[in-house]
């Protein structure tokens, strides 16, 4: 393996990989580097242009009748799709911007993401504008039909542009409320939800179950660790961000210091002082990412005066499913949002459908 300009001999072509200089990859984060990564997203093009309603349907969900619009915009010159699930009496009653930020490495189902935040969030469909983006490279299905957003794959970085861009697409769109929004996303799709908030000051709310936050802590220093010793763990997104961030990296093509503004993009928890509310939740027996983060995001919000309610569950492992109570206070957290806020009970079954398996929901 080898680093440009990452050797002890003071070289400047590339020489032999040394472990020691992985301390100067995970050494303290100065203020500039903050600084830096601040000003290249404010730089960023995340205005969407060439609006257009691809289809528009709609969809029985338990008691309800929901409108399904498939947009599609034009963001940064490629053609990205997303869904925009309202209620039917959205026209006279707008309603704030839910965006889901997914997790999976291929993309999303409009079904299936209904029934995962009724089943896991306990929302109903009359409660809020829901948003799904399609992520560059990924795809968007509904019915028979689907769809591919054009452009890279970029993990947890791009895919933070794709949402701002589908929510600001939204803010357009009849019976949606122009500027305000809330996040809600599982393991990476929660890193995307947090870093969302942390970009667009209308976010006011954000639900993070078992979201890595820190690519300078512990976790993700293992996490390379493991990868650099060809033992990548078996989720879906390592193959994509290896490729795009770690080979490079091994080669030499990314500095350290190239590589610590790319690992500080990805890291919600050193912009902690831009999050609105949070909501957290968190398995004790979690092996996938450990509770670990979700603590250290707790300390690092409240350090700067912020807000954040995080729970913890004993047993509970990568799944939303073993954290019982995480759908009631999911609910009553996101009910606060709804044009009239209505609680919804611990009890109440989740009227999004039959019990189908959400595949995949124990990976990021």
């Amino acid at each position: 393996m080898v680093v440009a300009g990452c050797g002890s001999d003071g070289g400047t072509g590339p020489t032999e990989f040394d472990r020691a200089d992985l301390l100067l990859l995970y050494a303290p984060l100065s203020q500039n580097e903050r600084a830096t990564v601040l000003a290249e997203w404010e730089a960023r093009d995340v205005a969407v242009h060439d609006v257009r309603i691809e289809l528009r349907d709609t969809v029985a969900v338990g008691i309800d009748t929901l409108e399904v619009r498939i947009l599609s915009h034009l963001v940064q010159g490629d053609r990205h799709y997303g869904a925009l699930i309202l209620p039917l009496d959205a026209a006279s009653t707008p309603r704030i911007v839910l965006a889901y930020t997914h997790f999976s490495d291929v993309g999303v189902s409009v079904e299936s993401t209904l029934f995962a935040l009724g089943a896991v969030a306990g929302l109903r469909g009359d409660q809020v504008a829901l948003v799904i983006p399609s992520f560059g490279g990924k795809s968007l299905s509904f019915g028979s039909n689907s769809w591919i957003s054009e452009g890279p794959v970029s993990i947890l970085d791009g895919e933070v542009d794709d949402t701002l861009a589908l929510i600001h697409a939204a803010w357009q769109q009849p019976g949606v409320i122009d500027g305000q929004a809330a996040t809600i996303g599982f393991s990476s799709g929660g890193t995307i939800a947090l870093l969302t908030a942390i970009r667009e000051p209308g976010v006011r709310r954000v639900v993070d179950f078992f979201a890595p936050v820190d690519f300078f802590g512990p976790f993700a220093q293992q996490l390379l660790l493991d990868i650099l010793d060809d033992q990548p763990p078996e989720l879906a997104s390592i193959p994509v961000l290896q490729a795009s961030l770690i080979d490079p990296f091994e080669r030499g093509e990314l500095s350290v210091a190239q590589m610590r503004l790319e690992l500080l993009r990805r890291s919600a928890l050193h912009f902690a002082g831009r999050l609105p509310l949070v909501l957290a939740h968190h398995g004790t027996a979690d092996r996938v990412v450990h509770r670990a983060e979700t603590e250290a995001l707790v300390a690092a919000v409240e350090a700067v005066g912020g807000s954040i309610q995080a729970y913890y569950y004993s047993g509970g492992d990568h799944n939303p499913f073993s954290l019982d109570g995480s759908l009631a206070r999911t609910a009553a957290f996101l009910g606060e949002l709804a044009p009239v806020a209505e609680k919804v009970a611990a009890t109440r079954v989740p009227p999004w459908g039959g019990a189908r398996t959400l595949e995949g929901l124990n990976q990021p």
